[in-house]
């Protein structure tokens, strides 16, 4: 069990990174929390490098002299953006901390270094140092806007055998698939006419109207657990701002997620071939899947029952999926808190997320 003064100090960390508001509009604050993590490092005598790409800062710690470890712990300390500037400041109220990062995903930088250093130390009292640790950290700064600068760059400086992306599931959910992403702009080309005679032009958004209908009946829901292909038209606009005119052009944003069943090319040629539309492909992101390791049983065992499944969203994981390295996500009970007002961590799952962790990190050591 994780004794109090180590709650505390878990706690008192996480409130710290809480406090600065790192958002992708604040660059200099991601910048300070950055800044923040390496002070601590510096002052627990942990070494680390630094990795910064288009002004996106990662900290990677492993044994010096190395880019392997049999175990990478991966977490975030970059948030999303929060109107209420009081998400900033934190508070603890009916066993829960909250504010903006409490779960997404800040407390995942705050477990990882004090179990980080708490390893050190055992290792120190038996004569040993920090190049006889089994696993590494890595927290990026750009996981909200998807990961590209942070994880999708470091990735080729490391190497793993397995990681654990602290950033989803639960306690009792070990994450092993997410989807991957495609998203499309379409643009409708009508011809515009004054709004009084609507038989001289040709509406654009009734183009996109039915190019909506058209797309959305290639995705029809087929499994209760939704793990199937999912489209959302998530912005849409026509016309030129004038409010008595014919749209001659419009536009729709659309958001798609696939499963392993999927093939994200087919999906886009599909609904080229199928629309009137003008398709523009924005983004393609591959899905995540996490494959077969030892060490997935092994974090199972000391999971507390835990079980595999899948999870929706996505997430920086897929960068070391596309490499092949095995890995989950998993973490701590925010009651789906995270992006809301209300964002805020379960302390007790904190706490047990920690002990759970610290016990499969010393079988993994033990070999």
């Amino acid at each position: 069990m994780v004794e109090e003064q180590l709650k505390k100090e878990m706690a008192n960390l996480l409130e710290e990174l809480i406090r600065i508001p790192s958002t992708r509009t604040r660059p200099d604050e991601i910048l300070r929390c950055s800044d923040f993590i390496e002070r601590w490092l510096e002052e627990n005598e942990i070494p680390f490098q630094r990795y910064t790409k288009n002004n996106v800062p990662s900290i990677v710690v492993l044994p010096p002299g190395k880019s392997s470890v049999k175990i990478l712990l991966m977490a975030h300390f970059d948030v999303v953006e929060a109107e209420n500037a009081a998400l900033y400041t934190p508070r603890q109220e009916n066993g829960r901390l909250y504010g903006r990062g409490a779960i997404d995903d800040k407390y995942g930088v705050a477990l990882s270094l004090v179990l980080f250093r708490n390893h050190l130390k055992m290792l120190q009292e038996n004569g040993k140092g920090v190049e006889d640790i089994c696993f590494g950290l890595l927290f990026t700064g750009d996981e909200e806007v998807g990961g590209e600068n942070g994880v999708g760059s470091v990735n080729e400086k490391i190497n793993t055998d397995f990681f654990i992306a602290l950033d989803g599931g639960n306690p009792k959910l070990i994450v092993t698939k997410e989807k991957g992403i495609v998203r499309l702009r379409l643009d409708a080309i009508g011809e515009a006419a004054h709004a009084a005679r609507p038989w001289l032009g040709k509406n654009a958004f009734d183009i996109l109207v039915e190019d909506y209908h058209e797309i959305k009946a290639l995705f029809p829901e087929k499994r209760a657990d939704h793990w199937h292909k999912t489209m959302v038209l998530t912005k849409c606009g026509a016309g030129n701002g004038s409010s008595n005119m014919v749209p001659g052009k419009a536009y729709a944003l659309m958001d798609i997620r696939y499963t392993e069943h999927d093939d994200p090319e087919e999906i886009f040629s599909t609904i080229k071939n199928t629309v009137q539309s003008n398709v523009t492909l924005l983004e393609q992101a591959p899905l995540f899947y996490g494959g077969d390791s030892p060490y997935l049983y092994l974090l199972q065992k000391y999971s507390g029952g835990a079980r595999l499944g899948f999870e929706h969203g996505a997430s920086d994981a897929r960068y070391f999926s596309e490499k092949k390295v095995p890995g989950v996500i998993w973490g701590a009970d925010g009651e789906m808190s995270q992006h809301t007002e209300e964002e805020h961590i379960v302390l007790d799952s904190f706490h047990e997320m920690y002990d759970r962790l610290d016990r499969f990190l010393k079988e993994v050591a033990r070999g």
